[in-house]
């Protein structure tokens, strides 16, 4: 590769710098699911432990936790 075909040193500091910033937004989106997921787990379980009678309502939350935790696992992975 000749001197005049490889990209100037502003080019390449400005694609690390966009490279970056889809990182922290990425990240930014994990952390907001992960508390999510947290949240939920720990409210899905206290309502699965205070009610006797019917579960079905803690097991939607706990659910519904877990698919928020599966997108998250997929923006990790595959983004």
């Amino acid at each position: 590769m000749s001197k005049a075909e490889e990209p100037s040193l502003e080019e390449q500091v400005e694609r690390i710098r966009r490279r970056r910033q889809k990182d922290v937004s990425h990240t930014k989106i994990r952390q907001i699911l992960n508390s999510l997921f947290l949240l939920l787990a720990i409210i899905g379980l206290a309502m699965y432990f205070l009610n006797d009678n019917n579960h079905t309502d803690a097991l939607i939350v706990i659910g519904v936790g877990m698919l928020l935790k599966i997108v998250e696992f997929f923006i990790r992975f595959v983004l």
